[in-house]
Formats: C-alpha cells, sequence, structure tokens
C-alpha cells in the first residue's frame, strides 16, 4: 500500500519526536509561572522570610536534582533481539513477530534525525523543541512490519521514555498524553482524536490516547498511544495499524506485553 513519504514519517515517527516536544513547552510555560508566582510572593514578604525560603527551596532542589540523577544513571535501554524486547529498568518485555524488521535506540535515533526536517518544515520554535525531544527522549524500540523510513507504512510497534518532572505538571500517563494532543493539535496535524481511556496490558494499568489519519485511498492509519510513569519516566508504547489484520498483529503483541 503505498501513500507519499510524508504520511509515512508522521505515521511512524510523530510521537517520537513530538510528545517530548510537547512536555518540553509546558515546563516552560510552568517554569515561567513559576517565576513571576515567586517574584509576587518575594515582594509581599519580609526579608528574613524570603531568606529562609530561599535556602528551604534550595535543599529541596538540590535533593531533587541529586536523586534524578541517581535514577538516570541506572537507566538502561533494554535489549532487542529478533521478535523480542526486554528492559529491566522499566521492567517490561514483550514479543513481535520474528520476521518483522526492528532499530534499537541508534537506528531510532538517525530515523529522528533524518524526519525531522520534514515535520517542523519552516518553523523555527518547532525545529527547537524537536532538538528538545530528541536530547530528553530515550528512544527504546521500533519494530516493523514492512521497511523502516521505507515509503509504505503498516503494522508497527514501538516504546519510548522520557524523563519528566512535577515541575512540568506531568504526573500521569493521561498529563502526558494530553500535553502531546495540545501540540499536535496547535500544530493542526490532520487527525481525529478519541476520548482518552484507561488500559491494563501487561499487569499495568495504562492511560491510552487513539488517533485516526486518512492516509487516502480509503485508508485510515490508526494508532493507540499509551503512556504510564515509571520511576519519573514517562513510558509509551506506541501501536500502529490500518486494517483488521493489521490490528490483530498489533492485539498479539499487546498481548504479550509483560510488567514485572
Amino acid at each position: 500500500m503505498s501513500i507519499t513519504k510524508k504520511t509515512s514519517v508522521f505515521a511512524m515517527l510523530i510521537m517520537m519526536m513530538l510528545v517530548a516536544a510537547a512536555c518540553g513547552d509546558k515546563a516552560d510555560n510552568n517554569a515561567q509561572t513559576e517565576d513571576t508566582t515567586k517574584t509576587e510572593t518575594a515582594a509581599a514578604t519580609d526579608t528574613d522570610t524570603a531568606k529562609t525560603d530561599e535556602t528551604e527551596n534550595t535543599e529541596t532542589s538540590t535533593d531533587a536534582a541529586a536523586e534524578e540523577e541517581d535514577n538516570s544513571a541506572n537507566v538502561e535501554l533494554g535489549t532487542t533481539e529478533k521478535g523480542s524486547y526486554t528492559n529491566d529498568y522499566f521492567g517490561v518485555s514483550l514479543k513481535f513477530p520474528e520476521e518483522w524488521e526492528f532499530q534499537d535506540a541508534a537506528g531510532m535515533n538517525e530515523l529522528t534525525s533524518a524526519s525531522s526536517d520534514a515535520i517542523a518544515g519552516d518553523d523555527d520554535t518547532k525545529k527547537k523543541q524537536l532538538e528538545l525531544s530528541q536530547a530528553q527522549t530515550l528512544n527504546l524500540l521500533m519494530a516493523s512490519e514492512l521497511p523502516l523510513g521505507g515509503q509504505e507504512v503498516g503494522p508497527s510497534a514501538m516504546a519510548i521514555a522520557e524523563k519528566v518532572s512535577l515541575l512540568q505538571g506531568i504526573r500521569t500517563g493521561k498529563d502526558y498524553l494530553e500535553a502531546t494532543k495540545k501540540f499536535m493539535v496547535d500544530s493542526q496535524f490532520p487527525y481525529e482524536y478519541k476520548e482518552f481511556a484507561t488500559e491494563t496490558i501487561g499487569g499495568k494499568e495504562m492511560d491510552v490516547m487513539q488517533i485516526t489519519m486518512d492516509a487516502g485511498d480509503g485508508t485510515t492509519i490508526t494508532q493507540d498511544y499509551y503512556s504510564t510513569i515509571i520511576e519519573g519516566y514517562a513510558f509509551n508504547f506506541i501501536f500502529t495499524y490500518l486494517d483488521d489484520a493489521s490490528k490483530t498483529e498489533i492485539d498479539n503483541i499487546k498481548k504479550s506485553v509483560q510488567f514485572k
């Protein structure tokens, strides 16, 4: 089933490149709001109280930063082999058809970089957000029935993770997906969105967002985005399918998912 190169890029790589950008944008907005609030509060309090608050905030920030650094030092990208993926840090494993093509983190990074221009176009702001996303996102797995980055798109499974913090307002998988949806809507991507839902997959409850896109010739591309917070990371699955047959293949992958 041939579709345009740009449609293929959007269908297979949009989540990888935009989720972190959406959260990064939200973090910037929250940081600005927080700075304004702190300035107004400082003006309304006496000097001694301000100094005390500053000391406490510094100690809290230092402790939080140290904790995040320790967690980041132990994170791993997992192991991708023919027909399987495992990651002990996130405590997850899954199986996919052995005949499918797959990419590990290095291969996914290469695909992401090659596709950034097609998605950002001449929008400098979007380019900066995409650069931020690539720096913050752990590309864990991409497995596809058809050649990756080619002119055809088929069923695929992806796993990515991004470090998040409470300052971003990201406390649940739903928060993460809502930020992603906002970015997509603001960017006027040609998607239709279903209501958010929750689903238990591999023994873990995850928030779900489903989008669809008309690929032409009567073909509809569907993507199911699953998200949850694990060890301070937004951990995500992205499953893509086009028809009942490819949905069955994706359903089999979902059934194979196991969380420890």
